[in-house]
């Protein structure tokens, strides 16, 4: 009976690992691939582990696999980009550090060395996640040059984060009477905003 649960342990191992690097293959969102990354290491690194006669410490046990997945997809809806990138990093630190954990504990079995992978694996997938730019930085940094361009000849130019698309405005353009909130970003030149 032992051994049956420990096969099917493993089986639901690899087939989540399976799903996991299936899923980050198909995916065009950096990110999130990265936290399928990070799943995917966990999970293959506990199943090592298990195959090697070690024991789950996870108190939730095989019940952790699809919560991995449900927390990464609750992630994923919250609206603000930002928001969404900071939680899905510490998500995603959360994952490298186990599997950084399971393979010390493997490799090492000191506890204390453990530890420290797992604060290595975090602050490795913490930062892989916040180096990926949100649409809007990408979107800013396209238009950068446009901007530069506008405060140097004191003209105004809009950009529509949305849909990434800018203009420059005719001289008789006010910025103030359309605020920054509504999802665009305007520069402007000092002496244009005094007028």
């Amino acid at each position: 009976m032992e051994n049956w649960i420990e096969l099917m342990e493993l089986t639901c191992l690899a087939l989540s690992l399976l799903i996991a690097s299936t899923a980050a293959a198909e995916s065009p969102d950096k990110a999130g691939n990265v936290a399928l990354t990070g799943i995917a290491a966990d999970l293959g690194s506990t199943a090592l582990g298990l195959s090697l006669g070690a024991a789950e410490a996870n108190p939730l046990g095989l019940a952790i696999v699809p919560l991995k997945f449900l927390v990464k997809q609750h992630i994923e809806q919250v609206p603000d980009q930002h928001e969404r990138r900071n939680a899905l990093a510490r998500f995603t630190g959360a994952q490298f550090g186990a599997a950084a954990a399971n393979v010390c504990t493997l490799l090492l079995a000191n506890p204390v060395l453990s530890t420290l992978c797992f604060v290595g694996g975090v602050a490795f997938g913490y930062d892989k996640v916040r180096s990926i730019q949100t649409s809007e930085e990408v979107c800013v940094s396209r238009h950068m040059p446009m901007f530069e361009a506008a405060l140097a000849t004191g003209r105004i130019y809009k950009v529509e984060l949305k849909t990434c698309t800018g203009r420059f405005e005719p001289a008789n353009f006010i910025a103030a009477s359309h605020p920054v909130a509504d999802g665009t970003l305007v520069a402007q030149a000092p002496s244009a905003i005094s007028e």
